[in-house]
């Protein structure tokens, strides 16, 4: 009899996302668990110390093995299908030319296409429901499992000062993000035109692995509307609906949230008091011209180079084998030492919340 696995998660992640999905297909019984990202989460305190805690995080009590946990999703796709071997059910092909061509796919995907979905995906969550980053204290505070109360609110802005520079959201337009997700998108978009899957002519890793970390795009509009992707959203529908028992029910909990603020937003619009309120932000000069001061401000006081004092939260594995399935990642760990830095990087960041993220929203819609 098999015991349940544990997914330690992040519910809104892509990259959790995948491993759920591998182990519904597989049919392997498990649990979810969701990550604290600010406290201790249970269950872990029986991981290694040296396991990074980077989502997801699969623990396997039928491991005969000392360590029964493993991080970082590629490497947990093997695993599983290397530990629970299904031929019908299987991830990875059987000719060993395809099969690293599988394995280099989906490195190369979660190394690059995922880490510029996810920081496009926040940058997009802060624009339409800011409060919503209030889900990350979930696991302590049973409040902020509902943006729109007033706790939620106020510490939503702080909260967020701390995941731009996580991830460098107010660096998108610098580092090119939505182009180069734009030239990955086009690429597969012309494999797909000749073929059914990413690898081979069957179902594997590599086309579970595309289909998870582009499935945020769907809620960003420059991506979800323009023509080009759309060959790439037919195929993700077309491969979950076939290979996802979940689907349809894929959506988490943040997505229906944005989609629930949307409606709301849409007949917000419709009023009339909406209406002169956007028509008086478009008249107002004095406020039109601050903004474009502070602009111009962060851009010569709160340049790149101010940056370097956040440095990378994770380092890759010594280990050469592990680095040739081992994805990149991008987080950053911010180095506050005392109370006046910390006054610092608030200061920092919620100026870049207030007057570069707007414009790197704008980047993203139109290029501008």
């Amino acid at each position: 009899m098999i015991k349940p696995l544990r997914l330690y998660q992040i519910p809104w992640s892509h990259y959790c996302d995948k491993v759920r999905w591998a182990l519904d297909y597989k049919e392997i019984p498990y649990e979810l668990v969701t990550f604290n990202a600010f406290g201790k989460t249970k269950g872990l305190e029986r991981a290694p110390k040296s396991l990074r805690k980077l989502t997801p995080i699969l623990e396997d009590p039928n491991s005969k093995d000392d360590n029964s946990f493993l991080s970082d999703s590629t490497p947990i796709l093997l695993y599983l299908d290397a530990r629970y071997p299904k031929i019908s059910k299987s991830l990875l092909p059987l000719s060993s030319e395809q099969r690293q061509q599988v394995i280099d796919t989906c490195v190369r995907l979660d190394s690059g296409l995922g880490l510029y979905v996810r920081r496009l995906a926040y940058a997009q969550m802060f624009k339409e429901k800011q409060s919503a980053i209030s889900l990350l204290l979930g696991e302590r505070f049973s409040w902020a499992y509902n943006p729109d109360d007033i706790r939620s609110r106020l510490v939503s802005p702080f909260l967020a000062s701390f995941m731009i520079a996580r991830f460098r959201l107010h660096r998108l337009r610098d580092d090119q993000v939505r182009e180069k997700t734009e030239q990955i998108l086009l690429e597969i978009g012309d494999r797909l035109r000749k073929n059914d899957y990413l690898i081979g002519d069957q179902f594997s890793a590599a086309d579970l692995t595309f289909c998870s970390l582009v499935k945020p795009l769907r809620w960003i509009p420059y991506f979800a509307d323009d023509r080009r992707f759309q060959i790439i959203f037919k195929y993700c529908e077309g491969i979950r609906r076939n290979h996802d028992p979940k689907y349809p029910n894929i959506d988490n909990f943040l997505e229906k949230l944005l989609e629930n603020n949307r409606i709301q937003m849409k007949k917000r619009q419709e009023s009339l008091f909406y209406r002169v309120k956007a028509f008086m932000h478009q008249i107002n000069f004095l406020q039109r011209f601050f903004t474009a001061f502070m602009v111009m401000f962060m851009k010569n006081f709160y340049g790149p180079s101010t940056d370097d004092e956040e440095v990378p939260l994770f380092k890759p594995s010594i280990s050469e084998n592990k680095q040739a399935n081992e994805a990149l990642n991008d987080q950053r760990r911010v180095n506050i030492k005392s109370k006046w830095s910390l006054i610092k990087f608030l200061c920092k960041y919620q100026c870049h919340l207030l007057f570069t993220m707007p414009r790197q929203n704008l980047y993203i819609e139109s290029g501008a």
